[in-house]
């Protein structure tokens, strides 16, 4: 009877082993391979002027990491969307250069906690 015991004893530890290892696998992958939704923003960048935008440039960052996005042309009138992975409300700096060489440079969205955001931009946006 004592033999059946420790076996039974053996096997249900080593099940209780494995499922306690599997649910801290799954827990570690969860955290590693997942981006929060709170930590993202859509940023949907309006040309409201009549002239074509040559680039748009945004500098955003933390204690631990620092970005670079660049869009490229983009026409009177049409938009882009650009996803970042950055805390909506911490705000981020935005360069914009138009094809007739007038240049903006502004913080955009500083306190500002949505994660949908659009920004309409024209000479004098932002200044």
């Amino acid at each position: 009877m004592r033999i059946l015991y420790q076996r039974l004893s053996s096997k249900t530890s080593a099940w209780s082993l494995l499922l306690v290892l599997a649910y801290g696998l799954g827990v570690i992958s969860a955290d590693l391979f997942s981006s929060p939704a709170d930590e993202t923003m859509a940023v949907t960048f309006v040309n409201a002027s009549s002239q074509p935008i040559v680039s748009i440039r945004l500098d955003f960052g933390s204690a631990a990491l620092q970005s670079t996005i660049r869009a490229l042309r983009i026409a009177p009138g049409e938009s882009r969307t650009l996803l970042l992975n950055h805390a909506p409300g911490l705000g981020f700096n935005v360069d914009v250069r138009y094809a007739d060489g007038t240049q903006q440079t502004f913080c955009a969205l500083r306190g500002d906690t949505r994660a949908q955001v659009s920004l309409q931009l024209q000479p004098g946006y932002g200044e």
